[in-house]
């Protein structure tokens, strides 16, 4: 620890790609210690803090963006759906969010860590969106005659979705702080990609028998970002 100085909160991500721990800082995330899956956390405060003066000067030189704060409630606009945010502090270092009914999530632990209680919502994001969007692209693509081969849901911070050349589409976990046509819009959007991998003349014709609108709410949907909450673009 530098003299007058301490290390701020920060979030422990398990990541596949991961070989070995290590650290980053970005406007968005803050402070991130990213490890392998399965590594011992117990080793992980002793080489933050080994990393101290790298640290210092790597956040003066990012300038960050809102604070972060803990959330009272959370708006999912796809679900039309109202979240309560409930906070219980304890002595564990870890933080359990549990729903309950009445739309309630309960966090438990050491929720007095904005950045930690970012996390844990998250990763309820993360599976909600997944139990979401995964079968609502697979019913479209049957209903549209736009067949794709994979669908994936993770954090994506610039694009509400994308197409690969093999028909792989990627979904923006945060698609559900989207009204619902919005959110229908994109995922269209990126059936038709599936058959025209361009934005060309016949793209647009495609996607526009689809969604006659498209090309008013592709305007409303590349302004849509400010729905969403700055934890879930942590």
């Amino acid at each position: 620890m530098t003299a007058g100085w301490a290390i701020p909160d920060y979030m422990v991500r398990e990541s596949r790609r991961a070989r070995r721990m290590t650290i980053k800082v970005s406007s968005w995330t803050g402070l991130e210690v990213v490890v392998p899956i399965g590594f011992d956390r117990n080793n992980i405060a002793e080489f933050v803090e080994s990393k101290a003066r790298w640290i210092r000067k790597a956040l003066e030189r990012t300038h960050p963006v809102e604070e972060l704060k803990r959330p009272e409630s959370i708006q999912l606009g796809l679900l039309d759906d109202t979240w309560s945010v409930e906070y219980s502090p304890s002595q564990q270092q870890r933080l359990s969010l549990l729903e309950k009914p009445g739309n309630v999530l309960l966090l438990t632990g050491a929720v007095n860590s904005p950045v930690t209680v970012a996390a844990a919502l998250n990763h309820w994001l993360q599976k909600k969106a997944a139990r979401e969007l995964k079968p609502w692209l697979g019913r479209l693509g049957a209903e549209l005659s736009l067949p794709f081969s994979r669908v994936s849901v993770r954090r994506q911070k610039t694009k509400w979705g994308s197409c690969s050349a093999e028909k792989s589409i990627s979904l923006n976990r945060n698609l559900l702080f989207l009204p619902g046509p919005m959110a229908r819009y994109v995922l269209v959007h990126e059936l038709c990609h599936c058959r025209r991998l361009d934005h060309s003349k016949k793209f647009w014709d495609l996607l526009e028998t689809f969604e006659p609108n498209a090309r008013q709410t592709a305007a409303k949907v590349r302004e849509a970002s400010e729905s969403v909450p700055r934890w879930a673009m942590v």
